[in-house]
């Protein structure tokens, strides 16, 4: 897991991430006040491009795209809430990490019962 850094507490943040393959990696996030949450707006790696997720404490939140993306996004939490304020990425309060495809992996075979905690 490489740890997503360069968090500022603005409530809009575009990032791009080299990728150990050598493409890159397009992150906009964005604070939404109302909905006391962060959400990536949009994300683009090659052809695959996602809108609108909302940011949760998850190991995958992109699971659902194994078969499509070679990655994951996890979100973990200091104190087990979700992000809900928008200093929670600056602060550490909340720290998104970068899945490689074999950790992607472990988690889909550890939620089928491969393999044990």
């Amino acid at each position: 897991m490489n740890r997503i850094q360069q968090f500022t507490s603005d409530p809009l943040q575009k990032q791009k991430i080299q990728m150990a393959d050598g493409s890159v990696l397009s992150l906009t996030f964005c604070f939404k006040p109302q909905q006391y949450g962060w959400f990536i707006q949009e994300l683009v790696y090659g052809s695959f491009s996602l809108y609108g997720v909302r940011i949760c404490v998850s190991p995958n939140m992109l699971h659902q795209f194994k078969n499509q993306i070679p990655f994951g996004i996890a979100c973990l939490s200091t104190d087990s809430r979700e992000p809900t304020e928008q200093q929670d990425f600056s602060s550490g309060a909340a720290n998104l990490y970068l899945l490689t495809a074999d950790e992607v992996n472990y988690y889909t075979e550890y939620l089928s019962g491969q393999v044990g905690a």
